[in-house]
């Protein structure tokens, strides 16, 4: 299981003490800087789907390219302590809510969170709390920078580059990278309430990585430029015994928001079955 010093984070039998993005849309409409929260998804009703196949894999690369040849449209990264392993759509995509996740951290750092909007921010992903602790960051470039230096990579907008959507959820960021950062979370200052928060998964979220039992992450969801909807998350999971830093992202060409759903999730079952060495994420203090 994994624990934080704050609140303790159950995840398969291993503990860990310190944890980041989000949306911005709705399945129907884009996400409005004003409102509450994201739209919230609905799971779609559909028929039910045959078990996609084993993958059968002698490592990690083997296993991830496998497993988005089999998923078109999708991305994954795992991440271990040292190492990283990317396959599928790699490019940088847009965040979208999972952008919280550093947003909160370096609130959280800068002492202009409370626990409340934390919360709301990542376990509901609350688009109103989220702009408060932007704004509480002081807004614009001075937000953007203070997220920035927690994401370390990805550049974080200072205003937003599309209209009707927030700047930090148009963070250009790869998989590989966001594997990276979830990977070594538990080594960051400011992370337990984020993490605890990320621990408390949203009912209304549980497709893909929400299908894991224990798992720790965030989830983002919103409309692409050409007409696709993009679905994506990162977090903490157990696999094969191990804690394994993950990051997904899935674009349906139809638009439709619950198609994107159905794709994580799919592609996490054959995560999930594929038997190989997973690495242990980087960074798990206070596992026992």
């Amino acid at each position: 299981m994994m624990k934080h010093a704050a609140a303790r984070v159950v995840i398969a039998g291993i503990a860990v003490a310190s944890l980041s993005a989000c949306t911005i849309g709705d399945v129907s409409a884009p996400e409005q800087p004003t409102a509450a929260s994201s739209p919230q998804p609905t799971l779609p009703e559909s028929t039910p789907e045959k078990e996609p196949p084993v993958i059968e894999a002698s490592d990690i690369h083997e296993a991830l390219e496998a497993i988005a040849a089999d998923n078109p449209g999708t991305g994954i990264a795992v991440a271990g302590a040292d190492t990283v392993a990317a396959a599928g759509i790699t490019d940088p995509q847009s965040a979208w809510s999972t952008a919280k996740v550093p947003l909160a951290i370096a609130a959280e750092r800068a002492g202009v969170a409370d626990p409340e909007t934390v919360s709301r921010a990542i376990t509901f992903s609350d688009n109103a709390a989220a702009d408060s602790l932007w704004e509480a960051l002081g807004g614009g470039e001075h937000a953007a920078q203070a997220t920035q230096e927690i994401i370390g990579t990805a550049t974080v907008p200072a205003t937003p580059p599309r209209p009707g959507f927030s700047a930090f959820g148009q963070t250009q960021w790869p998989v590989a990278e966001q594997a990276e950062f979830v990977a070594a979370l538990g080594c960051q200052q400011g992370t337990d309430p984020v993490l605890a928060a990320m621990g408390q998964p949203d009912p209304a979220q549980q497709y893909g990585l929400g299908t894991l039992e224990g798992s720790v992450m965030k989830g983002g969801w919103g409309p692409a430029e050409d007409g696709a909807y993009e679905a994506r998350q990162m977090g903490l999971v157990s696999l094969g015994g191990h804690t394994v830093a993950v990051a997904i992202y899935a674009k349906a060409e139809s638009g439709d928001y619950g198609e994107a759903q159905q794709m994580l999730t799919r592609l996490v079952k054959q995560l999930a079955a594929a038997e190989v060495e997973w690495p242990d994420a980087g960074c798990q203090q206070g596992a026992v």
